[in-house]
C-alpha cells in the first residue's frame, strides 16, 4: 500500500542557476517561461488579443514618452535578490539611452502585464514581487474584464494603492503626471 507523503519540498533556483540551465540547453530558447520566487513557470501561449494589446500598450507608451523614457516590449527583468526573472509585456525605464537592465539608472518606473489567462498570477504573486522589487507603478491590462488595474506606491513588499480604470477613464503615469492615456486605447478593438 502506498503511504501518504507528508511533505513535498520544492527545489528553488537562483537567477544565476536559471541562466545556467538556459545556457546548458535544459531550458529551450523558444520556451515561454519565467522565474518567480525560484520556481520556473510556464507561461500560457499568447493569443491574438494578448499580442495585439501588448503591441498597442508598447506603441502608446513609446509615443507618449518619446525622448523621456525607454519602452521595452517583452523585456526580461532579473531580480536576483528575489530569485526571480519575470517576463513582463512592457517595461518603461527612466533613461532614454539605457540598453541593459541591472543598474540603478535603469530601474523600471512602470511594468505592464497584459492578462488574459494569467490574471491570478498577475494580480497576486507578480504584484507582490514587483512591489518588493520597488517598482513604483505596475499595470495589469485585464483583457477578460476589460479593465486596467493600476498598482502604485510600493511599501513593505505590497502596493499601498490599487485602482481599477474602466475603458472610458483616463489614467496618468506616476512618474509623468502630465501624460494621460485613454484606457480604451489599451484594448484590442
Amino acid at each position: 500500500m502506498l503511504g501518504v507523503i507528508d511533505s513535498v519540498e520544492t527545489r528553488r533556483f537562483s537567477v544565476e542557476e536559471y541562466h545556467l540551465m538556459a545556457e546548458a540547453g535544459i531550458l529551450g530558447p523558444d520556451e515561454r517561461i519565467e522565474l518567480i520566487r525560484g520556481v520556473v513557470h510556464t507561461m500560457s501561449p499568447k493569443g491574438r488579443a494578448h499580442t495585439i494589446a501588448g503591441a498597442r500598450v508598447g506603441r502608446i507608451l513609446d509615443r507618449k514618452l518619446e525622448g523621456r523614457a525607454s519602452v521595452y516590449p517583452e523585456a526580461s527583468l532579473p531580480f536576483p535578490e528575489l530569485s526571480s526573472e519575470p517576463q513582463p509585456d512592457v517595461v518603461v525605464c527612466s533613461s532614454p539611452d539605457i540598453d541593459a537592465f541591472g543598474t540603478e539608472a535603469s530601474k523600471p518606473l512602470l511594468v505592464v502585464e497584459v492578462s488574459h489567462s494569467s490574471k491570478r498570477l498577475d494580480l497576486g504573486p507578480k504584484a507582490l514581487l514587483y512591489a518588493e522589487a520597488g517598482i513604483p507603478e505596475y499595470w495589469v491590462v485585464d483583457l477578460v474584464d476589460r479593465v486596467l488595474v493600476v498598482f502604485r506606491d510600493p511599501r513593505d513588499g505590497r502596493y499601498a494603492s490599487q485602482s481599477r480604470f474602466q475603458p472610458d477613464d483616463r489614467v496618468t503615469l506616476t512618474a509623468w503626471p502630465d501624460i494621460a492615456i485613454e484606457v480604451r486605447e489599451l484594448f484590442p478593438r
